[in-house]
């Protein structure tokens, strides 16, 4: 994850989580019909433990990961429930403090803070944390008004935009297939944000593309411009 986005939130640890923690809508409306029931999911970049607490709340086998130190202190400090649940760690590269696959993986307004040179081995550290089977639902911005032309906002937290195609051509060049995808609004209700939640299942059978191919495409998205959805 970028250091920069990591540093506001070391700072604004106790803000972040009053933002977000009672948001309503957003991804979570997805989970039942997303994962299995009583299926063990990990929530990489559990920020303020919301999103695990929802799962746990279902019935799911929740837990999760979070690069800030300062976020997993607030979010167990307000969730007692989240103690030995949630965990240091975060991508692109991470030790699985669990030692276990999951069943189900949760990406939620991760991916944005992840540079480019950093996506492919994020990707494989999703794969190889899912069992075969599994599945990863994924959601990041399509746009939103505030981006300067370093792709930052006013705070200097990162925000890729990503090509929704292109990020589903690299899931399926590792093995995924894409069963599911929904455009939303932003659920902070600010004008000019936009949403996209993606559902894959990870399809072990399926042909994966040599490595050497994958970053191959990696480097040619570097000198393509992002083509909207919208």
């Amino acid at each position: 994850m970028d250091e920069q986005t990591i540093k506001y939130y070391k700072e604004n640890a106790v803000e972040v989580f009053s933002r977000y923690s009672n948001v309503q809508n957003g991804i979570s409306k997805y989970f039942a019909i997303s994962f299995p029931p009583q299926t063990k999911i990990l929530d990489i970049g559990a920020g303020s433990g919301r999103d695990i607490m929802k799962l746990l709340k279902l019935g799911y086998d929740a837990y999760g990961i979070e690069p800030c130190e300062e976020l997993r202190t607030v979010a167990i400090e307000n969730y007692p429930e989240l103690a030995g649940r949630i965990k240091s760690g975060g991508l692109p590269d991470f030790e699985n403090p669990f030692d276990e696959q999951f069943d189900g993986i949760l990406c939620s307004a991760l991916i944005m803070h992840i540079p480019r040179e950093h996506l492919f081995n994020s990707l494989f550290s999703i794969r190889n944390t899912l069992k075969s089977n599994g599945r990863l639902l994924l959601s990041f911005p399509l746009s939103r008004p505030d981006i300067n032309d370093k792709q930052r906002d006013k705070d200097g937290r990162l925000f890729i935009l990503h090509n929704p195609d292109y990020l589903q051509l690299l899931f399926e060049r590792i093995g995924f297939q894409l069963i599911g995808k929904w455009k939303n609004d932003d659920s902070l209700e600010r004008v000019g944000y936009s949403w996209i939640t993606m559902l894959f299942q990870l399809e072990i059978s399926q042909l994966i593309r040599p490595i050497d191919q994958i970053e191959g495409i990696l480097t040619r998205d570097k000198k393509l411009p992002l083509i909207s959805l919208l």
